[in-house]
């Protein structure tokens, strides 16, 4: 069966929503998902193909550009994600076909190698038909804060989860901080990662995280099914031990039922984690692609905050 592949633009982004809705079951406004991949302030954006049956959206393949950097040379990569077929279609190749128009369009914008989180559906398909390396499954921890969370109950309605994201504002705005964290895998200086600077973050509040500060330690959070912690930073380990309790107390009176970190191995956040969380879990895959790129990519080195969702 033929089908109509076309390149992601502003005319044809509105059928990511319809996509993600029947296919994920997810609602995502046209809003966030045109803030998600407009990338213009690196100068690249919109990457990803789209398929048609007729008219009808039936399959997507995005990537997201990302400044990544290694001992102080930047390189712009791009994260690959929201690899989608409606459940009629799946079976036919779709995912093969979209990656590698995909790959053809990066590349040609000048992107220098391609990275992400392949999921248990997607690992094969990098891995196997789109020729990308495995490099090491992420870490996640999490640290119990409650039996009685709140969060799950008042998000099950559109006016309870009204108010309870009302409440939550207001209980972290005393402790929001404007200052950035500088990626706490940067504390190795032979790694590779995302770089984080003002405009990095200012893409990525599209997503409602935001940074506080506790007891000096600095933690990048998104509330979504638990306290997700997207990075830290970090000067000692008696600071952090203060600031994690804090933290907890904090996530409990809001009825949030626990803190959830993930991290490469050998990380800061890993190595800290190890012997503080309640339950360690092996998480996604990750995987990378070598266009052209002069780093080593074996280094790359991530946190949750590196998911495009985050």
């Amino acid at each position: 069966m033929k089908y109509t592949i076309v390149p992601l633009s502003l005319e044809n982004i509105k059928d990511l929503s319809y996509l993600y809705k029947n296919v994920f079951g997810n609602s995502v406004t046209l809003s966030l998902v045109k803030k998600k991949f407009d990338t213009s302030y690196l100068g690249k954006s919109h990457f990803g193909h789209l398929a048609y049956d007729n008219d009808k959206p039936i399959a997507f393949h995005g990537a997201i550009p990302v400044l990544m950097q290694h001992k102080g040379k930047q390189e712009i990569a791009a994260q690959y994600g929201d690899a989608m077929t409606l459940p009629d279609y799946t079976g036919n190749g779709l995912f093969t076909i979209l990656g590698k128009h995909t790959d053809k369009q990066l590349l040609e914008a000048g992107i220098r190698f391609v990275w992400g989180f392949p999921n248990q559906n997607s690992e094969y398909g990098y891995l196997n038909k789109l020729d990308w390396q495995y490099k090491e499954r992420m870490l996640g921890f999490k640290i119990k804060t409650t039996n009685l969370p709140l969060e799950k109950i008042f998000k099950r309605n559109n006016i309870t989860r009204g108010l309870y994201d009302k409440y939550i504002k207001k209980t972290f705005e005393k402790y929001k901080t404007d200052v950035p964290l500088k990626g706490s895998v940067f504390l190795n200086n032979e790694i590779i990662s995302a770089v984080r600077n003002n405009d990095y973050y200012k893409y990525k509040a599209f997503a409602d995280n935001f940074t506080i500060k506790l007891n000096n330690v600095l933690f990048w959070i998104k509330i979504k099914n638990g306290l997700l912690i997207g990075d830290v930073e970090v000067s000692n380990e008696s600071d952090f031990d203060k600031a994690l309790e804090k933290l907890k107390s904090i996530a409990a009176k809001s009825g949030i039922g626990e803190l959830i970190f993930q991290a490469s191995p050998d990380t800061q956040i890993a190595s800290l984690m190890i012997n503080r969380a309640d339950e360690q879990f092996e998480s996604w895959a990750v995987g990378f692609k070598n266009f052209n790129s002069d780093f080593p990519l074996e280094r790359l080195k991530l946190t949750f905050g590196d998911l495009d969702t985050f």
